[in-house]
């Protein structure tokens, strides 16, 4: 058996819920299929946890709990597990899932691969071993890891695979979990910016180079003036001039827009792996060896004070 964390939050059921079908169905074995669900109301996300190619689905009711109570989720969700160990289970590198899993792992003495980005199986002994594809120091490189003895919990990085469709007609078998959660919700403040870059067709991101030019202010002016949202490299979320949801990148949120514009960008592989799809891409940089022109489309090599303040004349 191989299992699929169905991560639900205030914001719905996690698209990639639905790629991570696809790279289990993509693994070709003779697994069964079956997602893990637990929250508030789980049972009203049957029609977008019905995909195709899912056999079984296993609802927990928590009533009252909220996402951010990880705490108690990952208790129910590890007694999920306990009773069908499955040989893995796969959830999205998303922070609210990498939270959950970190105590669900404590909780059953496991180890857990974050951020993989291939995977191919191997069964043996009864047993299905997937060989997790993972980039490292600072994605230079590519390390193959296998987990050898009990569950393997594995994060897959967001945009990696294809949506599975819904559709599917899965056994569901139902659940409930009692208990007190340590962690006291006071009140949410909303953040528009993940769902602002998400969803863009144009994005002006800005690199290091936007602050240390002073062009930032710009850069927003000129975002503004043609409709696009604004984004940047961890440097800007790192020094507060986003907040973090508006970061492009590994280690951020991974968008798909038609056309995105970078400006101080270097280009490192940390960024541009958050960037799916096939965009048009315009980097404006003064370093002519940037690594971001090597995934450009089009370079332009100036200052990009020069070049924004002929763009918002």
């Amino acid at each position: 058996m191989l299992a699929i964390y169905a991560e639900i939050t205030h914001h719905g059921l996690e698209p990639a819920t639905a790629e991570l079908v696809t790279a289990v169905k993509g693994l070709g074995t003779n697994d069964e299929i079956v997602l893990l669900a637990a929250g508030d109301k789980a049972e009203s996300y049957l029609p977008e946890l019905s995909l195709q190619g899912v056999d079984k689905i296993y609802l927990t009711e928590l009533s009252g709990i909220s996402y951010v109570q990880s705490d108690l989720l990952a208790k129910a969700i590890a007694a999920q597990l306990e009773g069908l160990k499955p040989d893995a289970v796969l959830l999205p590198a998303t922070k609210t899932a990498r939270e959950v899993f970190s105590r669900v792992a404590m909780e059953l003495g496991l180890g857990m691969t974050a951020d993989c980005t291939g995977l191919a199986a191997e069964q043996t002994e009864g047993r299905t071993i997937v060989h997790q594809i993972k980039p490292s120091f600072g994605s230079q490189v590519l390390v193959s890891c296998d987990v050898p003895q009990g569950i393997q919990i594995i994060t897959v990085r967001t945009g990696s695979y294809e949506a599975a469709a819904t559709g599917g007609k899965p056994e569901v078998v139902k659940g409930e979990y009692s208990g007190e959660s340590a962690i006291e919700v006071m009140d949410f403040e909303p953040s528009e910016a993940a769902a602002s870059i998400t969803g863009a067709d144009i994005i002006v991101a800005g690199g290091k180079g936007a602050i240390e030019s002073g062009a930032f202010e710009k850069l927003k002016a000129y975002a503004e003036k043609i409709g696009a949202a604004v984004a940047g490299s961890r440097p800007l979320a790192d020094n507060g001039h986003l907040p973090f949801e508006a970061q492009i990148g590994q280690s951020g949120t991974v968008v798909r827009p038609q056309v995105i514009i970078t400006m101080g960008v270097s280009g490192a592989v940390q960024f541009t792996e958050g960037i799916k799809g096939d965009p048009l891409v315009i980097a404006v940089n003064t370093d002519p060896e940037a690594a971001i022109f090597s995934f450009a489309d089009y370079a332009v090599v100036e200052d990009m004070n020069a070049v924004l303040d002929e763009l918002l004349k």
